[in-house]
């Protein structure tokens, strides 16, 4: 989603009423690097996934398997108008037929669900707050402020929204100068705490529901925080163990093996991390602008978006890498211009789809009232 980030990045139940109101230490293991050749290898394949163009705004996705239906996030307008709204789609996640468009009075951007509960909490990126919508219905329940403007009138941001299930809590992460997260009763809406300087631009998020941690990436020194969200407490760092720039954007985790994977935004790879010694063991170039990135542990893969461009590149086009979680090696990588955002899986880990936006303005594949989209993906036919 777009928000003021480093010039590097381009950046249950429910009720009415509730709404309404709104481990040991190991010696550091030798972290390998793949050779700079490897970004380029093996070269991208042609590749034509199921696509549709839906609107324009579109940010992340989610698949929702209560309602059997994949949603995604919109914001059609910025800009500093805050009566601009945005839009939960309800896609049928076989078609990509449009089923229901859900409007929102704030803007749209980021995305949790309780599959549980049957809930869609929508992260209002730009207003510092988060609607929460009945998956069922698409009936809107009301919005939770978790920040107040500060004494410039400025509202700070939220990014990703990250539900925890078994405890029907709701992390939201901030990407501020300082980074701040929000634990949030999913059945109230009510801040249960609020942790503040976590990190220069706070913006990744993975829950370990087994062990009950929260990570979170950012842009600062020990670069992934550890957060016990039953207390509010920061528990330990991690640092990537070198002196390069990071910025871990967005997190994905293999709870069972005990892995984090993270897009470092900065370095245009995919860092592995072994949270058992809590050291970082693998980097996996995958190109310039790395972002999204998830785990799929029914074929042990790791799936990531690079958009292609940055500040000071603004004319690429970005692609989805596909990595082997045992070996780390790139086993494909797909174009999808002009710049894929993000990526959800479906209940089985068959099926991946992505938001791609289209060109912008400045942009030489720009065309006049192009629309984001959505591809699907069938993982098996990969091979």
């Amino acid at each position: 989603m777009t928000v003021q980030l480093p010039k590097t990045v381009l950046a249950i139940s429910v009720s009415l009423a509730l709404w309404g109101c709104a481990a040991p230490q190991a010696n550091m293991p030798r972290v390998t690097r793949d050779p700079a050749p490897a970004v380029a290898a093996p070269a991208p394949v042609v590749f034509a996934p199921q696509r549709q163009d839906i609107g324009p705004g579109l940010y992340e996705v989610a698949y929702d398997k209560a309602s059997a239906s994949l949603f995604v996030a919109a914001t059609p307008v910025m800009g500093k108008d805050a009566n601009q709204g945005g839009i939960l789609y309800r896609l049928d996640p076989t078609s990509l037929a449009v089923k229901q468009e859900i409007p929102l009075n704030r803007r749209a951007f980021a995305l949790g669900l309780n599959s549980k509960t049957n809930m869609v909490f929508v992260g209002n990126t730009l207003d510092g707050s988060l609607t929460a919508v009945d998956a069922g219905s698409g009936k809107v329940l009301g919005v939770s402020q978790l920040a107040a403007k500060n004494e410039k009138g400025e509202t700070p941001h939220t990014r990703k929204v990250i539900v925890d299930e078994v405890d029907n809590r709701i992390f939201v992460t901030s990407p501020e100068k300082e980074g701040k997260v929000w634990i949030v009763d999913a059945l109230s809406g009510q801040v249960r705490h609020t942790l503040e300087n976590v990190g220069m631009w706070s913006t990744g998020a993975a829950y370990d529901a087994r062990y009950k941690r929260l990570y979170i990436g950012h842009g600062g020194t020990n670069q992934i925080v550890v957060i016990d969200p039953e207390f509010g407490q920061i528990v330990d760092r991690i640092d990537a163990g070198d002196s390069d720039k990071h910025y871990f954007i967005n997190l994905a985790i293999d709870a069972q093996g005990q892995r984090l994977f993270a897009t470092d935004a900065e370095a245009g790879e995919v860092a592995v991390f072994d949270l058992v010694t809590r050291k970082l063991v693998k980097r996996v170039p995958i190109g310039l602008g790395a972002l999204d990135i998830v785990y799929n542990p029914a074929r042990d893969e790791i799936y990531a978006t690079s958009r292609g461009v940055s500040r000071e590149q603004p004319q690429g086009t970005g692609k989805l890498t596909v990595i082997d979680a045992k070996t780390y090696a790139v086993k494909n990588s797909f174009d999808l211009p002009v710049h894929p955002n993000s990526l959800a899986l479906s209940p089985d880990g068959q099926v991946l789809y992505a938001t791609v936006k289209a060109a912008g303005s400045k942009h030489p594949a720009f065309k006049q009232g192009a629309l984001d989209s959505v591809v699907r993906i069938e993982l098996n036919r990969l091979q």
